[in-house]
């Protein structure tokens, strides 16, 4: 699956729990939210560098506490956004792997619980039907 591919499967699946994703499809939108985040923040800092040149331009201070919070309105609409589908293609990734989508809550674990969905979510997809459907992988060539 392709950056692109994986996006729009996402995108489109905006709450859909059910069913598998390859690990192509989970890493792939991670990388997407994290470019999301980057964008957000490249954006955030000029608005603030020009906001804050315009203000020291007309003689008045700034307060700095301005500087760091005036881009987080962007980031926490691109969350609220982006939310939704990244539960549910961290559900579907780990139903890739034969997981429940429940252990998502094991993260409230402190560094125990991330390092386990780690080791999951880098795990290969079940080639065979699992309860959670068929592999989202295209089937092997057949032995000969």
């Amino acid at each position: 699956m392709t950056f692109i591919e994986a996006v729009r499967s996402c995108l489109s699946q905006y709450a859909g729990f059910q069913g598998r994703a390859p690990r192509s499809e989970f890493w792939w939108f991670s990388l997407f939210t994290l470019l999301v985040d980057l964008a957000i923040m490249l954006v955030g800092g000029m608005l603030i560098s020009g906001t804050i040149m315009n203000i020291q331009a007309n003689g008045e201070s700034v307060a700095s506490w301005y500087a760091m919070t005036a881009p987080n309105w962007m980031m926490s609409l691109a969350h609220l956004a982006l939310f939704l589908p990244t539960l549910a293609v961290t559900v579907r990734r780990l139903h890739d792997v034969g997981r429940s989508g429940w252990w998502i809550f094991i993260m409230l674990v402190p560094l125990f619980g991330l390092l386990l969905l780690l080791f999951w979510w880098v795990q290969p997809s079940q080639p065979q039907t699992n309860a959670y459907g068929p592999s989202p992988l295209p089937a092997p060539w057949p032995a000969r």
